[in-house]
């Protein structure tokens, strides 16, 4: 049973849980938004919902994409929720736990994928964790003995996102129409995140400025000659930029999500 420690006042932001097989290829960069050495800090971790239950995306704007690959292909993939003052959708941390005899102490990694308002548990930094996530932090045989715990004292620290072959996507607002136009953008490796986005029609080399509205998700107002096929020019927190073309047809489907051939 998970140990339930939401107050009123809570905030959780959701994460996607990604194997500690991943961890090397993570810490690739040497970006000042990344801790060098150890760089450790301690946090609360916690778990709710299914046990191995694969999670959802939620305010970020991703939906259920996190149960699809690669999220589901990770051998951790699993929702949880987290308190990290103000830290983003997108961005990774790695997490571990080294009670005896139940944790690992090897690290998971875990990228936020949702939020909502308040504070966790009075404590600066919480981590509750999916039922998959929180397991994949334990020794051989020790998964249901760490769950049935409800919390334990772990450690992390923020890492560059790194998916593998995946590369950035564009699943589009529901609510996209002739006149306006909204996507969550995700899968970003690096920072994880974005600072800027443009958006370009087709048979433009012009770039208009989209606007971040929530979470993950990006907005422009359009006309109906303004058309598919979409590009976007991103840029991330670090300064890198990248450019997804014609990544979004004509023809989109509100509620889908279209892979770009790009990523950072």
């Amino acid at each position: 049973m998970a140990f339930n420690l939401q107050t009123p006042f809570s905030i959780f932001i959701f994460v996607c849980s990604i194997s500690s097989l991943f961890a090397s290829n993570s810490l690739c960069s040497s970006d000042d938004l990344f801790a060098n050495g150890d760089g450790f800090s301690p946090a609360l971790g916690t778990w709710y919902g299914d046990p191995r239950g694969a999670g959802s995306g939620g305010a970020c704007g991703w939906a259920n994409d996190v149960q699809s690959p690669p999220y589901s292909a990770m051998i951790a993939a699993g929702n949880s929720r987290i308190y990290l003052q103000g830290k983003g959708c997108g961005d990774c941390y790695q997490i571990k736990c080294s009670r005896e005899p139940y944790c690992s102490s090897n690290p998971i990694t875990v990228t936020i994928t949702d939020e909502c308002p308040g504070a966790c548990n009075n404590v600066p930094f919480h981590f509750d964790l999916s039922g998959t996530a929180f397991g994949a932090m334990a020794n051989p045989g020790q998964v249901d003995n760490l769950r049935n715990l409800g919390q334990v004292d772990i450690q992390f620290r923020r890492v560059p996102c790194y998916y593998g072959r995946t590369n950035i996507a564009f699943k589009i607002d529901a609510k996209t129409n002739p006149n306006w136009f909204a996507t969550a953008i995700e899968f970003e490796d690096g920072d994880g995140g974005l600072s800027s986005v443009e958006i370009s029609p087709a048979g433009s080399q012009q770039f208009v400025p989209m606007k971040n509205i929530w979470g993950a998700v990006w907005e422009a107002d359009v006309s109906p000659s303004f058309h598919g096929p979409y590009s976007f020019k991103l840029k991330s927190p670090t300064g890198k930029v990248v450019v997804a073309s014609n990544v979004v047809p004509n023809g989109f489907v509100p509620g889908q999500t279209y892979f770009s051939d790009v990523n950072f």
